[in-house]
């Protein structure tokens, strides 16, 4: 991942900004064209659009990204669609806020891929501990090593994912889908869920709402 030179706290804020607003229009315009059973994405756009974003304090959750895994967020972030307005905007204010994001990583339970742990990370960027400070929402950028599925789990808050990549989706009340790079994935409170990389990195944007909540 490019090395970016350090940003003040404001330029953290305003590109923390720019990320909300683009996430809602991309958001707002995916639930008006397809409807999601189990859940009211209008809450979702509602709370992203209400969240009160402030200044993180470090230290920060997570550590830094492991030199490991930068091909692979390099790659995945130079594959990501940008066709859309929003999705370039988006991204951009992505790779503005990523050098200064904490990394942190599910453990991996009995059954998992014994490497599971170090081929995938998630990215805080909003929420308790993370890059800014939110104690309404928790928006995270996950990204897997190709050829690798994320273990079976649920939490109670409901979720978004704006998948920025190829992968495979699953919950428990659909099975397996494909929703393509650009897509959007809804999880009703406590479903279980899961996804899983092909060939190529998983890259995909996620958030939780109605409390900032740890990730397991």
């Amino acid at each position: 991942m490019q090395s970016l030179p350090q940003m003040s706290e404001q330029e953290r804020l305003i590109q923390g900004v720019v990320m909300r607003e683009a996430l809602v229009r991309i958001l707002a315009r995916h639930s008006q064209v397809s409807g999601v059973d189990g859940v009211d994405t209008e809450i979702c756009v509602r709370s992203l659009s209400n969240a009160r974003l402030d200044i993180g304090l470090p230290p920060f959750s997570g550590a830094p990204l492991p030199a490991c895994l930068e091909p692979t967020v390099t790659r995945a972030l130079a594959d990501a669609p940008r066709t859309e307005r929003d999705f370039k905007i988006l991204l951009s204010a992505l790779e503005a806020l990523l050098p200064s994001s904490g990394w942190i990583k599910r453990s991996a339970s009995e059954g998992d891929d014994a490497a599971f742990e170090e081929k995938h990370r998630h990215a805080l960027i909003l929420g308790k501990g993370a890059l800014l400070e939110c104690s309404t929402m928790t928006v995270g950028l996950a990204v897997m090593e190709p050829e690798l599925c994320y273990p079976y789990h649920k939490h109670p808050p409901a979720e978004f994912y704006v998948v920025l990549s190829e992968g495979n989706w699953y919950r428990d009340d659909v099975g397996w889908w494909n929703p393509g790079p650009g897509g959007v994935v809804f999880n009703p409170p406590s479903a279980v869920h899961s996804m899983r990389s092909t060939d190529k990195p998983l890259l995909a944007l996620w958030g939780l709402w109605g409390l900032s909540y740890a990730v397991d």
